[in-house]
């Protein structure tokens, strides 16, 4: 559900503060125009998911107190995550990195004792399944709190709302980087469904357990956009137009690529050490391991490119993405089809590559138009 929320607001805070990341009622209160628009998406969002909910309890003979009280719980955590975001947002803006490192480490040491002690110490019954989810709403509830008393500790808390003629100027700023993003954002949340059916449609059960296993150890490859997402993004966000911001968005994505190059050529030569991490069930697949990582590589690298355009507010065209991956797509499985592991992996590769082409290709728009603008 959190999905529905995310279509193209997600990525409205960073651009909308721009250069004013000092100014903390700004960032306050244009972070609040973004979320309080997500949070009425997620509330749009019950009337699509609660039908369906309903719908599928009765189908599959769902009931009784411990899957109401899992239900009940699972909307809860949802309400608290929003929140979450909203703050973790507002202090990476800020700059402070310390506290959300601090906050993260401790939600994780709290989610993880307070699930295993749902699961290890509490009798196995028809509640153990709210048990575990509860101990996670905990962890979540603990980490607001924390980020809470973050906002009071630094000045942050008790912003007043935006004027009205800023918060208008913010929301139409709001729709002109969301609007390009809401098909896009809509697609990518099936893409994955999609792939997954045409793999079931013409491959077999052993075949998608490969598949997932391949690509579960390539997004070790993520904890690099997780960096960059926290130190990187937020400074190309506020960095004046000009050539040093130029340089520094040439450095960085030749360092990521660089990076990410590095460990996908450990994968190709040295493939055996990363089966390793799978299980010797998996040793016959080695040779192409490096597809799956490949794929990654490719993936991550669109996202750095589309991360760096919607920092800068920069989401023209986004939506044509849709019919040139999908172009890209029917023409792989015309002529090679998915009739074996190599060819599926052949196919996340093709996907992933036209994602990576597309991105790039905005990108040197972006650089060229500003380019244009600076010598006029």
């Amino acid at each position: 559900m959190l999905g529905i929320t995310d279509t193209g607001l997600a990525h409205c805070c960073l651009p909308l503060v721009g250069q004013r990341t000092t100014d903390v009622p700004w960032v306050v209160g244009a972070c609040r125009q973004v979320f309080r628009k997500r949070g009425w998406l997620l509330a749009a969002s019950f009337l699509i998911v609660v039908p369906y909910w309903i719908f599928s309890s009765r189908q599959h003979g769902w009931s009784g107190g411990g899957y109401w009280l899992a239900s009940a719980v699972v909307v809860l955590a949802l309400l608290m995550t929003l929140r979450e975001h909203y703050a973790q947002v507002v202090l990476l803006i800020l700059g402070h990195i310390g506290t959300l490192n601090r906050t993260a480490f401790m939600v994780h040491g709290v989610r993880m004792s307070m699930v295993a002690a749902a699961l290890f110490l509490l009798p196995t019954s028809a509640y153990s399944l709210a048990a575990v989810l509860g101990a996670a709403a905990v962890a979540s509830f603990a980490g607001l709190t924390l980020l809470q008393r973050s906002f009071k500790a630094n000045g942050i808390a008790g912003q007043p709302p935006l004027p009205p003629e800023q918060a208008a100027a913010a929301d139409r700023e709001i729709f002109r980087i969301a609007k390009p993003l809401v098909l896009p954002a809509i697609f990518y949340q099936f893409q994955g469904v999609i792939t997954v059916f045409i793999v079931s449609l013409f491959g077999t059960s052993a075949m998608l357990a490969e598949v997932g296993a391949l690509g579960r150890i390539a997004m070790m490859l993520v904890v690099f956009d997780r960096v960059a997402a926290m130190l990187l993004f937020p400074v190309i966000a506020r960095a004046p137009d000009g050539e040093r911001l130029a340089t520094m968005v040439v450095r960085a994505h030749l360092a990521y690529v660089g990076i990410m190059s590095v460990v996908f050529l450990s994968a190709l030569l040295l493939p055996d050490y990363w089966i390793l991490l799978l299980g010797k069930q998996y040793a016959a697949q080695a040779p192409v391991l490096w597809m799956a990582f490949l794929s990654t590589l490719l993936m991550n690298s669109a996202g750095f490119a589309f991360s760096t355009l919607v920092s800068r507010g920069h989401t023209v065209r986004q939506t044509y993405i849709i019919p040139f991956v999908l172009l890209v797509q029917v023409s792989y499985l015309a002529v090679f089809g998915v009739a074996d592991l190599r060819a599926v992996l052949g196919f996340g590769v093709a996907t992933c590559m036209s994602n990576a082409l597309y991105q790039y290709a905005m990108l040197i728009h972006w650089f060229r138009h500003h380019k244009a603008l600076r010598d006029a």
